[in-house]
């Protein structure tokens, strides 16, 4: 998805439109069958999930969800500011689930649930903000021992973290030629007028922010992935990344995701 209909939590918030249940249906069936696998791939494979009670955290159109209640999870809740994927993702997935799924449209920080066993988050938390409140809200719905996977790319300064909006070939063009860049890409085709890249929906985090961010947080930290691949030649280039990532300096403009695998305290 373009970030102009992509998903966030906190203040970024824009106004997507609502666009037709054919649309969603490609983006649930893609997710299901494509993102969600590719996922796990990068975290060495699909946790186990029978009998738990799990949290999708920027749930989309819902396929991560339909997938885990097929690995049998006992109950989900998705959160998602998206109106338009919500609302599909809840009519979809109540026809499979019923109310052991559910669907909620609102800021997570004012959302309260019962706690959860396992939370996972894919291509999320590079659109967060404010990180550390955001964060915090999610990571509350967990209970004592529970696994958390977070997952998320393109970083903002990374050869393509504009999330190719505009589509462009030139590593780092968004950076190059400046903030107002993808603004004015917004505004002048997508008819979307937003001030800034973070009011655009990028919260132009480094690795370093993130770090700080996720290490505060009452978690024990079981793996920290960079530039995790699922296989392909460009597994193989970003991982090329990390060697010039190493040298201070360089690291945010190299490190395109970051894949966290954690357990609450």
């Amino acid at each position: 998805m373009a970030v102009a209909e992509d998903r966030v939590g906190g203040d970024t918030h824009y106004e997507s439109e609502v666009l037709s249940d054919e649309f969603y249906a490609k983006e649930f069936d893609r997710h299901y069958a494509v993102s969600a696998p590719d996922f796990w791939r990068r975290f060495g494979g699909q946790p186990d999930v029978k009998g738990k009670r799990v949290f999708d955290f920027g749930s989309g159109s819902g396929g991560m969800i339909h997938r885990l209640m097929e690995a049998g999870a006992s109950s989900a809740v998705g959160v998602d500011l998206d109106f338009g994927a919500s609302q599909y993702a809840k009519k979809r997935l109540a026809q499979e689930w019923g109310d052991k799924v559910e669907i909620i449209c609102e800021d997570i920080r004012a959302v309260d649930f019962a706690p959860v066993d396992m939370i996972v988050s894919q291509n999320t938390m590079e659109h967060v903000s404010p990180l550390d409140d955001v964060l915090s809200a999610v990571i509350e719905k967990a209970a004592s021992g529970a696994e958390l996977y977070f997952g998320y790319a393109p970083l903002w300064h990374s050869p393509f973290g504009n999330h190719r909006c505009p589509k462009n070939n030139i590593p780092w063009e968004h950076l190059i030629k400046g903030e107002k860049y993808v603004p004015d890409y917004m505004r002048d085709h997508k008819n979307r007028d937003y001030p800034t890249v973070t009011a655009a929906g990028f919260n132009c985090k480094t690795p370093a922010d993130f770090r700080e961010a996720f290490l505060k947080q009452p978690l024990d930290l079981i793996s920290l992935r960079r530039n995790a691949g699922s296989g392909g030649m460009r597994s193989v280039v970003n991982r090329m990344g990390l060697v010039p990532a190493s040298i201070p300096g360089l690291e945010k403009y190299f490190t395109t995701g970051m894949y966290w695998h954690l357990r609450k305290r």
